[in-house]
């Protein structure tokens, strides 16, 4: 997990069957930007290594850039490497959602975020990678993890709706910083198509 993540320990055990445990390990992530992420890259071995020593079930990479970065192949050789290493199923963020979105048959999607748009350029090539196409990507412009964790679930409602196209299939809203998931059902009586999130496709 980003350092700077806040949402995920607290969503997650509000919303898994109550005999599902969380653990978790963080990475450590100096600033903000692409260059930032890729350096924080250097500490996911250690971070998966920390968790297979409680040790736990299944682990998950719980970063949607640091996915997109590495690309389809990457994404997919990485986790299967760590897999491997230490005999537990490993996912990325990016795994998962690609998954979900292919699962759900949407093949043509709007892409909310907080990020600014220097953080959608890899994740456009990664979903077209999977078949997917992004019709439309729509950032906050937030530069920093603790400003995405501060963006309420009806903020996020209200900007992915002014984001939306009525030709896609659905709506990805990406980023495990961002707390979607408690917009989800709103969004989806609005739109009348399936919302896909970071937090629950990984989970």
């Amino acid at each position: 997990m980003v350092s700077g993540s806040t949402v995920c320990e607290g969503r997650y055990p509000r919303v898994a069957p109550r005999e599902v445990g969380f653990f978790t390990s963080r990475m450590l992530l100096r600033g903000g930007g692409v260059a930032a992420l890729e350096a924080m890259e250097g500490n996911a071995a250690r971070a998966i290594e920390e968790l297979a020593s409680v040790p736990v079930d299944a682990i998950a990479y719980c970063c949607t850039v640091s996915g997109a970065l590495r690309g389809v192949v990457g994404d997919r050789t990485f986790c299967q490497d760590m897999a491997h290493r230490w005999g537990i199923p490993v996912t990325s963020t990016m795994l998962a959602a690609t998954e979900a979105l292919r699962h759900l048959n949407l093949r043509r999607v709007v892409v909310t975020s907080p990020y600014p748009d220097s953080h959608h350029e890899a994740e456009r090539v990664y979903l077209a990678q999977c078949g997917i196409e992004a019709m439309a990507m729509r950032g906050m412009g937030l530069a920093k993890a603790q400003a995405y964790a501060h963006v309420t679930p009806e903020e996020i409602l209200r900007f992915s709706l002014h984001a939306w196209d009525d030709a896609a299939d659905g709506l990805f809203i990406s980023c495990m910083n961002f707390d979607a998931m408690p917009a989800v059902q709103a969004l989806e009586a609005h739109l009348g198509k399936p919302v896909v999130t970071s937090h629950a496709a990984t989970l």
